[in-house]
């Protein structure tokens, strides 16, 4: 994933085709899910950072056209604060404990879980929110 449309941020633009759910994205090269099956995209449709399955999305990645260009500065205007949203949830869910202290127990996923994924039907959407 790498070409004319990269930043020298390391910002990878570029359009998920998935039917509906199709949208322009970012994906960050400094942004990782710590998963190697499991790559972060920032969504504009969706206006977050969703985590998505590799080898499904991948495929469904491509270059943005010239035409859709434009598509840019809608996604560097809404990517910061995207970005901003994750790192309070990574935040959240780092649980350190002070020295000697046990460790708490690991906190049941929320309703606000981003883990996305888009499956070999282009019109099926799996997101957990949906549920």
């Amino acid at each position: 994933m790498s070409g004319s449309s990269e930043n020298n941020k390391g910002l990878w633009y570029g359009y998920l085709e998935a039917g509906n759910s199709s949208s322009p994205v970012i994906r960050d090269q400094q942004l990782e899910t710590g998963n190697a099956k499991t790559v972060y995209l920032f969504n504009l449709a969706r206006g977050r950072i969703l985590e998505y399955q590799r080898e499904i999305v991948e495929p469904k990645l491509r270059e943005l056209k010239p035409a859709e260009a434009g598509a840019i500065a809608d996604l560097d205007a809404a990517y910061p604060e995207a970005r901003r949203q994750l790192n309070g949830r990574v935040n959240r869910t780092l649980n350190i404990p002070e020295r000697a202290a046990p460790a708490a127990k690991a906190r049941a996923p929320d309703d606000d879980d981003d883990r996305a994924a888009i499956s070999d039907d282009e019109d099926d959407w799996i997101d957990p929110e949906d549920d």
